[in-house]
């Protein structure tokens, strides 16, 4: 009977402390750490999107998906000339988070046909 009880002792206190664990609010993934690869070597830009990529599709899963993530990727397209997947990840993150919309809005209306065709600058 003793190791019933302490059993349950064990069980109760492991609730408690699950329930003590700190939580965050947004999923980050690997950011962080594929961030400062990237910067120490630019050729790590796949590793990077894919880190990206992970974390947006985890905090999209559970509902915890953190600001400026999908924007992040989108500028890593942007750099790279393909403006259909920058501006999809642009309206993404503006969908999510509204106040982003001042900024990528005007980013992405600058990007729209007739501004690059213009001469308008994309930058």
């Amino acid at each position: 009977m003793g190791s019933a009880k302490h059993q349950l002792l064990l069980l109760i206190l492991g609730i408690i402390a699950a329930s003590c664990a700190p939580t965050t609010r947004f999923e980050w993934g690997d950011y962080e750490t594929s961030l400062y690869q990237y910067y120490k070597s630019p050729t790590e830009l796949d590793s990077y999107r894919e880190a990206l990529n992970e974390a947006i599709e985890v905090g999209r899963t559970d509902g915890r998906l953190a600001p400026g993530l999908c924007a992040e990727l989108g500028y890593t397209y942007l750099e790279q000339g393909n403006i259909d997947a920058a501006r999809e990840l642009f309206e993404m993150e503006m969908a999510n988070f509204p106040e982003s919309r001042p900024f990528l809005g005007g980013l992405i209306e600058r990007l729209s046909p007739q501004n690059t065709e213009s001469g308008a600058p994309t930058s």
